[in-house]
C-alpha cells in the first residue's frame, strides 16, 4: 500500500516533579534519547525554564531539525509548561507535502518513525501518557477504495509503527471530512499507546489541524490526566478490595474470641490479644481511609479535567466556527468514556465507604468490650487485693501480737529468773547466817540465870538441827523476798470511789 506525505506528531505529558524540574527531568531525557535516533540536535541544551508556556529562549517557538538519513523528511520539537504541575512536549517528524516532486512512499517507511520503539516513553508513576497522531494523504488510487480498505490501510500503518498481530482499534469515524482511526484502550493506557491515524482526503482536515493544533494538544493533556487518574484509581481499588475482602474473616475471628472469652484477672492474654488486634484494626483503618481519600482525590481530578476537556472542545468549536457535532469523534471521550470513569469510581466509593463504617463500628465495639472486661478484671483484682491486704494485715497483727506476747513472756521469764536469783540469794544468805550459829545447838539449854534445863526427851543431833534450820530459814527468806519483790513490782490498785 502506498501513502503520501506521512507526518507523525508526538504529544507527551509528564508531571513536573519539583525535585527534578530542571534539565534532569525524565521527560527531557526521554526526548533527547528519541532525537538521537534522528538527528544530532538535542533539547536539553536549548531549554529555557521560565514561567512562559513554551520553555525556549525568547522569540523561539520550536527547535527545528533535519534527518540526515532521510533528506525528504524534517521535524521540530517544542517543550511546553502545562498549568503549574506538568510538562509537555510536542514533536513532529515527517514529510512536507508542499515540496515539489515528492513521491508516494510505502507504508513500511513508517517503521523508521519508531526506531527501537523509542516513541513509547517509559511508564512511570509521574508519566501522564502520550498521544501519537499519524497524518497521511491518501493517493488517488486509495481515495477510490471503500471504508474496509481504509481500515486495513490504517491497521497496516499501525503495525508498521508498532509491530503487532492485532492492532487495538477502538473507534473509527470522520473528522473534518477525512477518515480517522483511534487505537488503544483508555481504560488501560499502560498496555497500548493512544494512537490516531488520520487519512486526509483533502486540505480541509490538514488546514484545520494546523489552525487549532495547540488547543488539540491541550485537549489530549486533559484526556491523559483523566485516564491516568482512572488507572491510578484501579490500583487503589485493588488494594481496597483486598483489604475489604479480608475484613470479614478478621471480624469473625474477633467475634469468636469475644463469644468464648472468660476474662481472668490473673491471665491477661485474652485482653492483650484483643488490644493487639484493636491496634492493628486502627492502623489498618487509617491506611484504608487514606486510600479511600486518595480515590476521592482522583475523582476530583477526573471532574476537573473532564470539565477542562469539554471547555477545550467548545474553544475549538469557537475557533473554527463550527458546530459541536462536527467534533463528535473527540466529544465521545468527554461524553461517554470519562463519565463512565467517574461513575465507576463513585460506585467504588459508595461500596468501600461501607467498609469504613464497618471498621469504625468494629473498632468502637471491641474498644468498648475491652474497656468493660478490663474494668471487670480491675474490680475483681481490686477485691482480691483488698482481701489479700486484709489477710496480710491480720497476719501481721497476729504476728505482732504473738511477738509482743512472746516478748512479754520472755521479759516475765527473765524477771522471774532475776527474782528467783534474788530470792535464792537471800535464802542462801539466811541459811548461811543460821549455819553460822548452828554450833550452839550442842550447847545445853540454860535459863537466863544459867540454870540447866532438863528436857524429858532427847534432842536431835546438832548437825540436823543446823541443817534443817538453815533450810527452813533459807526457804522462808526466799519466799518472803519473792513476795516483797512481786509486791513492789505490781501496779498500784486504783482507789475506790
Amino acid at each position: 500500500m502506498s501513502i503520501f506525505a506521512p507526518n507523525l506528531y508526538l504529544c507527551a505529558y509528564h508531571l513536573r516533579e519539583d525535585d527534578t524540574q530542571g534539565e534532569t527531568h525524565p521527560l527531557w531525557e526521554n526526548c533527547d534519547r528519541l532525537l538521537s535516533h534522528f538527528t544530532e540536535t538535542r533539547l536539553i541544551p536549548q531549554l529555557h525554564l521560565s514561567q512562559n508556556r513554551i520553555l525556549l529562549p525568547p522569540n523561539q517557538t520550536e527547535i527545528p531539525f533535519t534527518l540526515p538519513d532521510f533528506p525528504d523528511m524534517e521535524g521540530f520539537i517544542q517543550p511546553v509548561q502545562l498549568q503549574k504541575d506538568s510538562y509537555g512536549v510536542f514533536l513532529n517528524i515527517g514529510y512536507d507535502e508542499e515540496k515539489e516532486n515528492l513521491e508516494d512512499v510505502e507504508v513500511t517507511i513508517l517503521q523508521e518513525f519508531n526506531p527501537d520503539h523509542h516513541l513509547q516513553f517509559p511508564l512511570t508513576p509521574s508519566f501522564l501518557g502520550e498521544t501519537l497522531i499519524l497524518t497521511l494523504w491518501l493517493t488517488r488510487k486509495t481515495q477510490q477504495h471503500k471504508s474496509e480498505y481504509l481500515t486495513q490501510l490504517a491497521n497496516q500503518c499501525y503495525q508498521a509503527l508498532f509491530p503487532t498481530t492485532s492492532p487495538p482499534l477502538s473507534r473509527s469515524g470522520e473528522l473534518f471530512g477525512s477518515s480517522i482511526f483511534e487505537y488503544g484502550n483508555p481504560r488501560e493506557p499502560d498496555k497500548s499507546p493512544h494512537v490516531l491515524i488520520w487519512l486526509f482526503r483533502d486540505e480541509l482536515a490538514d488546514q484545520t489541524l494546523q489552525k487549532c493544533f495547540y488547543s488539540i494538544f491541550d485537549l489530549f493533556f486533559y484526556r491523559h490526566k483523566v485516564s491516568k487518574a482512572f488507572q491510578d484509581s484501579r490500583d487503589i481499588h485493588k488494594q481496597l478490595k483486598q483489604y475489604y475482602c479480608s475484613l470479614d474473616p478478621i471480624l469473625d475471628n474477633i467475634q469468636v474470641q469475644l463469644d468464648t472469652a472468660n476474662p481472668d484477672p490473673q491471665d491477661t492474654t485474652y485482653l492483650q490479644n484483643l488490644k493487639t488486634q484493636l491496634k492493628q484494626l486502627s492502623a489498618d483503618s487509617l491506611i484504608y481511609d487514606r486510600r479511600l481519600r486518595k480515590m476521592k482525590d482522583l475523582l476530583t481530578t477526573i471532574n476537573i479535567n473532564l470539565n477542562n476537556y469539554n471547555e477545550t472542545i467548545e474553544r475549538i468549536c469557537a475557533t473554527l466556527e463550527i458546530d459541536k457535532e462536527e467534533l463528535s469523534f473527540w466529544r465521545y471521550f468527554g461524553e461517554t468514556t470519562a463519565p463512565y470513569f467517574r461513575e465507576q469510581i463513585e460506585a467504588n466509593l459508595s461500596y468501600f465507604d461501607q467498609g469504613t463504617g464497618l471498621i469504625r463500628q468494629a473498632v468502637d465495639s471491641i474498644r468498648a468490650i475491652v474497656e468493660i472486661d478490663q474494668a471487670q478484671c480491675d474490680r475483681t483484682w481490686q477485691r482480691w487485693e483488698r482481701k489479700r491486704d486484709k489477710r496480710q494485715q491480720d497476719l501481721q497483727k497476729k504476728a505482732e501480737a504473738n511477738a509482743k506476747a512472746e516478748q512479754e513472756r520472755q521479759e516475765q521469764a527473765n524477771q522471774e529468773l532475776q527474782d528467783q536469783i534474788q530470792a535464792v540469794g537471800v535464802g542462801i544468805a539466811a541459811g548461811a547466817i543460821v549455819a553460822s550459829v548452828s554450833g550452839l545447838a550442842t550447847e545445853p539449854w540454860h535459863l537466863p540465870n544459867g540454870e540447866k534445863i532438863e528436857l524429858p526427851f532427847v534432842l536431835p543431833h546438832p548437825f540436823l538441827i543446823g541443817l534443817f534450820g538453815s533450810i527452813i530459814c533459807s526457804l522462808g527468806a526466799w519466799w518472803i523476798a519473792k513476795r516483797l519483790i512481786q509486791t513492789r513490782r505490781s501496779p498500784p490498785k486504783p482507789p475506790k470511789e
